[in-house]
């Protein structure tokens, strides 16, 4: 996932909060200065005689905690930055895996295809064995003929999704498809997450946990701000050489400005209302959060049990009558029309099982890009 165009921008970022951190930590530079008096003017003054000269050195104090108040702000924003990372990350995760069970569930519909049409070139030769018999006309030869070229274009059909499906699997590692099929399958029986795990899940949830970073920041602004709104110290000291007397003497000076009015009022205020909106905020997606856990957790149960339902009772059925009707057609007791159903049922069950395989590894993807636990993972 490095080569994930979504994923490399946050090393860049990353690194430019660092450097802000880094220039948090840096206090004002001293001062040095140099003042001329009483020279170049006129009378007495036209010259250098009664010229008076100071050189100082000054050092502004911050006050206030500014100092810690800009660190601590610049590494909640770093936090911040980590916290965007990881959630991106999983949502990246998230999305080449479902992505790459969508190519997997287009790969088995191919091979049930096939096997599709490989009962009806089979029942294509006994239908021309017995109309060269005359036992049935060669319309139903026709028939069939036409079901097995609707097959084909079918899976030529799949084919072409198959490969858009490569191509946006691909793409989530900014590269062309190199590659004819995925290796994998869908593991079943599945051990389907617990309600309890997933609903304490959703405290640690990425989108949860990045809008507690966010107000850690907020805070943490608010806090600089209100440090900078403290008036700083500036001391100096110097030595002043009077060129009349040839008098030395040594000069200090502290001042402050006069903070009549809070500069920073509309920031701090404005990061207040942003906090108070990210605690609704927080309030909101936990339970939107819960919600959606709770849907997907029942659209889970209900994906199993048809799963199981088709798995265990109907498609054994159907195998069964596929075989009868294909015995019935030989023997002249079923009609065509009974065979194909009995193949098309079949084909339909089998496709549903995928289908619904497919949705019950989609919805755990979900809930682990929702929760960022690998519930898929503890399959193993």
């Amino acid at each position: 996932m490095k080569s994930n165009p979504d994923l490399q921008k946050y090393d860049y970022q990353q690194q430019a909060a660092e450097a802000l951190t880094l220039q948090a930590e840096f206090s004002p530079n001293p001062r040095v200065g140099l003042e001329v008096e009483n020279f170049a003017g006129s009378g007495e003054s036209s010259g250098l005689d009664n010229a008076q000269m100071t050189l100082s050195f000054s050092q502004v104090i911050e006050l206030g905690e500014k100092r810690q108040q800009r660190i601590n702000a610049a590494t909640a924003e770093e936090k911040v930055q980590r916290a965007e990372f990881e959630y991106q990350r999983i949502e990246v995760l998230a999305q080449t895996t479902q992505r790459f069970y969508q190519v997997l569930k287009l790969q088995e519909f191919i091979s049930l295809s096939k096997q599709q049409l490989h009962r009806t070139e089979s029942l294509l030769e006994t239908a021309q064995e017995r109309a060269n018999a005359g036992a049935v006309p060669n319309s139903e030869v026709t028939r069939i003929q036409l079901q097995r070229e609707s097959q084909r274009a079918d899976i030529e059909e799949l084919k072409g999704q198959l490969a858009k499906a490569q191509a946006k699997l691909s793409a989530m590692w900014a590269e062309q498809p190199n590659f004819n099929q995925v290796s994998g399958t869908f593991y079943f029986p599945l051990k389907l997450p617990k309600q309890s795990d997933v609903l304490n899940a959703v405290n640690k949830a990425p989108e949860y946990l990045r809008l507690l970073d966010s107000e850690h920041l907020l805070q943490a602004q608010a806090k600089a701000l209100e440090a900078d709104s403290t008036s700083d110290l500036s001391l100096g000291f110097g030595l002043r050489y009077n060129n009349q007397s040839d008098d030395t003497g040594f000069v200090v000076e502290a001042s402050m400005p006069l903070q009549l009015q809070d500069p920073n009022i509309g920031r701090i205020q404005q990061r207040r209302v942003l906090h108070q909106s990210n605690l609704q905020q927080q309030k909101l997606v936990r339970t939107q959060l819960r919600s959606l856990a709770l849907a997907l957790i029942n659209s889970l149960q209900t994906h199993q049990n048809y799963r199981q339902k088709v798995k265990d009772t109907l498609l054994p059925l159907a195998q069964q009558l596929v075989e009868q009707t294909n015995q019935g057609y030989v023997r002249g007791t079923h009609s065509l029309l009974q065979v194909l159903d009995a193949q098309n049922e079949l084909a339909q069950l089998e496709y549903q099982r995928i289908s619904r395989e497919h949705a019950i590894y989609s919805d755990v993807i979900q809930l682990e890009r929702m929760t960022g636990q690998a519930f898929l993972g503890e399959q193993q």
